[in-house]
């Protein structure tokens, strides 16, 4: 399982399969034709002519490079050094920044505000581009591990992978209490339904209608 990050620009890193060289892109790497592969900031002032993305291109270059590349990944940008901001939510001081429409914060006086904020760039990496022999032909696997890339001052990155946080992270007494209550309450009620009920259901959209269907499932 993962967990959907809310980052942009969506980028594309690691050793160009067929040259061997770092480099960095959005999907227009995997074009056929004209692939808009970034190996120095003079390809990105060609490739990128929108200021935004060719900054933010230009500093993937600079910090995703000291990574240890040995394949491709793609992931969500979360933040550049400019990005983050101080404030005050309910009375605690936090560290803003919102890459896309979600904005995230992290309390100040936390570990992670510090790793956060000591880096240039931070990223979260969700699929490995896999195969070859060019980019294009590559095929995405997803549930990539990040952990191959190692660490970097400069670079906060994680993968989107959900951790096994089993023996760590528990309920209280009372909030498994509530659980199983809550289990223990569905059970009986499911088997309260009498029978006619799930046939009704088994006649299918043609006689119900895809709509009801769609919202009973959500």
């Amino acid at each position: 399982m993962t967990t959907k990050w809310d980052g942009a620009p969506a980028i594309i890193a690691g050793r160009d399969p067929e040259t061997g060289k770092f480099f960095v892109g959005t999907k227009g790497v995997f074009a056929t034709r004209k692939p808009k592969i970034n190996f120095t900031e003079k390809d990105i002032d060609e490739n990128h002519p929108a200021e935004g993305l060719r900054d933010k291109l230009k500093l993937a270059l600079r910090t995703l490079s000291k990574l240890n590349w040995n394949t491709v990944a793609q992931g969500d940008m979360l933040f550049s050094k400019e990005d983050l901001q101080k404030t005050n939510i309910d009375g605690e001081e936090v560290l803003l920044f919102k890459p896309n429409t979600i904005v995230y914060a992290v309390p100040t006086n936390s570990d992670l505000a510090k790793e956060i904020a000591s880096a240039d760039i931070g990223i979260v990496w969700h699929t490995e581009y896999v195969g070859g022999p060019t980019l294009a032909d590559t095929r995405a696997k997803f549930g990539f591990n990040a952990d191959v890339l190692g660490n970097s001052k400069s670079v906060w990155h994680r993968d989107a992978i959900i951790k096994n946080l089993s023996g760590i992270v528990t309920f209280t007494k009372e909030e498994s209490i509530d659980v199983l209550n809550a289990i223990n309450s569905a059970t009986a009620y499911m088997k309260s339904i009498d029978s006619s009920t799930f046939n009704w259901l088994e006649q299918g959209n043609e006689l119900i209608g895809k709509d009801f269907l769609q919202q009973l499932k959500a």
